[in-house]
């Protein structure tokens, strides 16, 4: 009897985690399917920014900036406070820019400027010309290149054991039979009940809360993974950004002008903080806060001579969609941004001590003054507030850009059990694991770049596994 199964290696995804482990296995030797439930290829990354960060590019050595994988290891680990597990991040941090310079490689095109995209101490970014898009459409190509088949419209519902080892997977009654499986479905964002369980500070934003990526992010590769046993980690991880609820645009960080307070009318954070910072900060607050604005908020004149962003990406423009003149006014005529001649009068309205929101005021100007802010905000930012009329409009963190729960893996992509032991002809890549990123988002970029190095290291582990496999039946 020839149990020969019909491909080597199943993927199930075709976002960045999914192109990159086709596309690897393919180049093994293996044969490669990608099984997409969506109508086109490319999931919750080709909606993305496209930004990648890596220690150790090309591009960083063009630059002249001296940067390593270690250096990259302790930044993420020092601000998720060692919180992580090390292996797997270090396997990360050392193949990001090698991964980095394997896409453009592909064809994938990148400005040459590099930014900061968060905490990390040099700039590691690198955004994309043509967004997520333009990542996909390298890849895809490559995989087509390479022969991988893609079967759009299949949504994977169970997957295939024998004898504890995954053999394939199935849609309805079509069973495909593989001898390594690779789960990068993406995340969870699209699913209201899995948010609910896994990621509730995400739902504290109530009817505000907002996901930006694909709809078919419906938590597919948790499930399957648990329906065999893998071990979810990371709860309760994921990103927020913050906004208004005026319309539903994503601004991916606040104006550093802005001034922020919490519940009782006092600051707690540098406004112009990166927003992995600005995310964890507003949990410490109950996941909701008020902007105060003055009339200079409304004014085009300082808005043509504000800087709104410590960085700007090399595709996108120094321009706030939410809080600009035009904005401001429009939302106050709705009453979304409340108004009044003091602020005073303006905490009255918030239910706020007088005394307090007016002393944060009072000490913010008095900084602006100084020139150093409470905050250690950075100069530039620091506008003061002493223009009446006052404004003030709820903010909250409800822009969920990315999941952090999902299956464990190990620093070669294998899922695990909950003993720590990998589940045979299984693994999985990108947003559909946990534990590699952590409580604090570092910086743009990490997603995409997680999904790429694992997504490279599961193809290549899937094919392994999958050919040493096959090697032993009777032909």
């Amino acid at each position: 009897m020839n149990d020969e199964p019909d491909v080597d290696v199943l993927v199930v995804g075709s976002g960045i985690a999914g192109l990159c482990a086709a596309i690897v296995a393919a180049q093994t030797g293996a044969r490669v399917l990608i099984a997409e439930a969506g109508s086109v290829v490319g999931g919750s990354s080709r909606l993305s920014g496209g930004v990648v960060m890596g220690a150790g590019t090309r591009q960083q050595q063009a630059a002249g900036i001296d940067d390593t994988p270690e250096a990259y290891f302790r930044d993420v680990m020092n601000v998720n406070q060692w919180a992580l597990a090390p292996a797997p991040l270090w396997r990360y941090a050392q193949q990001a820019a090698p991964t980095i310079d394997w896409l453009i490689d592909l064809g994938a095109e990148f400005h040459s400027e590099l930014v900061f995209g968060g905490t990390e101490s040099v700039a590691r970014c690198l955004e994309s010309t043509n967004a997520g898009a333009g990542i996909i459409n390298a890849l895809h190509r490559t995989a087509r290149h390479e022969g991988v088949d893609i079967a759009l419209g299949q949504r994977i519902d169970r997957l295939l054991t024998s004898d504890g080892t995954v053999v394939g997977a199935a849609v309805g009654d079509a069973e495909i039979r593989a001898a390594g499986v690779v789960l990068a479905t993406g995340g969870f964002g699209a699913n209201r009940e899995m948010l609910q369980r896994y990621f509730p500070h995400a739902t504290a934003a109530g009817d505000w809360l907002w996901y930006i990526g694909a709809e078919h992010a419906q938590g597919d590769g948790l499930m399957l993974g648990q329906s065999v046993g893998a071990h979810i980690v990371g709860e309760n991880r994921g990103l927020r950004l913050i906004h208004p609820h005026f319309v539903n645009s994503v601004e991916s960080y606040l104006p550093g002008w802005l001034v922020l307070v919490d519940g009782e009318g006092r600051r707690f954070v540098d406004e112009s903080a990166p927003y992995g910072i600005l995310d964890r900060r507003m949990s410490a607050v109950g996941h909701r806060a008020f902007v105060i604005l003055d009339a200079s908020a409304a004014d085009p004149e300082v808005a043509r001579a504000s800087k709104n962003y410590r960085q700007v990406y090399p595709a996108r423009q120094d321009r706030t969609v939410n809080w600009n003149p035009a904005m401001v006014r429009e939302q106050v005529e709705a009453g979304r941004i409340r108004q009044a001649a003091s602020v005073e009068e303006l905490a009255a309205q918030l239910g706020m001590d007088p005394q307090v929101l007016g002393g944060t005021v009072a000490r913010y100007n008095a900084g602006a003054e100084s020139g150093v802010d409470d905050m250690m905000k950075p100069r530039e930012f620091v506008r003061p507030l002493t223009r009446a009329p006052f404004y003030a409009a709820e903010v909250r963190a409800a822009t969920v850009c990315w999941t952090g729960t999902g299956l464990q893996i190990d620093e070669d992509a294998r899922v695990l059990d909950g003993n720590g032991k990998p589940i045979a002809g299984l693994y999985a890549a990108g947003e559909t694991t946990g534990g590699i990123l952590g409580d604090v988002y570092v910086g743009s970029g990490g997603s995409l770049t997680n999904g790429a190095v694992f997504g490279r290291i599961a193809g290549a582990e899937a094919a392994r596994f999958a050919l040493t496999t096959t090697a032993s039946l009777p032909r």
